[in-house]
């Protein structure tokens, strides 16, 4: 009888947990960027030569968090100045398909922000421009930080994601200007990147 009580409650503890696992993702790991832009609407070939060079490449981490097919990407880079460092942050909401049983699709949009510390001790906001200004608060950097795309392909290995993704901001649309027209991706300034996450559930 005890057993049977026993097995009972690990399964409905197992049930649950299945759904959940089903319903809820998180997965966490690293990334990596390639620095050159790389329009891949332009026909041109990949440059494989300068991805060898590791100085060529920004790195940083990736935490992505899914529920049903809606997904929640924040990525953040690291990025060495010749007087200083860029840390690089990009939060997009989007979604993501599971396909084939091994094939993971992502796509989203946010805003993408960066803070440059320098040497001398100055800090900057930095836009897809370069500096917004060298007072800006966060508040107005971030109504006026680029709306950029992020697309992930990852293969699912068991709980490891192993993929590719393209990252391009918009034609200048932020939260302050809201002009459709500038929603269209500026793939001349598109990135590519690799990541290597851990899904938990």
């Amino acid at each position: 009888m005890k057993k049977s009580i026993l097995a009972l409650l690990i399964v409905l503890l197992l049930v649950p947990t299945g759904l959940f696992a089903g319903i809820f993702n998180l997965s966490l790991g690293v990334t990596a960027q390639y620095k050159e832009p790389f329009d891949f609407t332009s026909g041109d070939d990949i440059p494989f030569e300068g991805m060898a060079e590791l100085e060529n490449w920004a790195f940083g981490g990736d935490i992505r968090m899914r529920l049903f097919f809606a997904e929640l990407d924040i990525a953040a880079l690291y990025t060495k100045l010749d007087d200083g460092h860029l840390i690089s942050g990009l939060v997009t909401a989007g979604v993501s398909l599971d396909l084939l049983g091994f094939l993971r699709i992502g796509l989203g949009m946010g805003p993408r922000l960066g803070v440059a510390f320098y040497d001398d001790g100055e800090t900057e906001v930095w836009g897809p421009g370069g500096t917004i200004t060298a007072d800006t608060d966060f508040g107005a950097a971030f109504m006026n930080a680029p709306m950029t795309y992020r697309l992930t392909t990852d293969f699912k290995l068991g709980k490891i994601l192993v993929g590719l993704n393209y990252t391009v901001d918009s034609n200048g649309f932020t939260f302050e200007n809201l002009e459709v027209e500038k929603l269209a991706p500026n793939f001349q300034q598109g990135a590519v990147g690799v990541s290597l996450l851990y899904s938990f559930f």
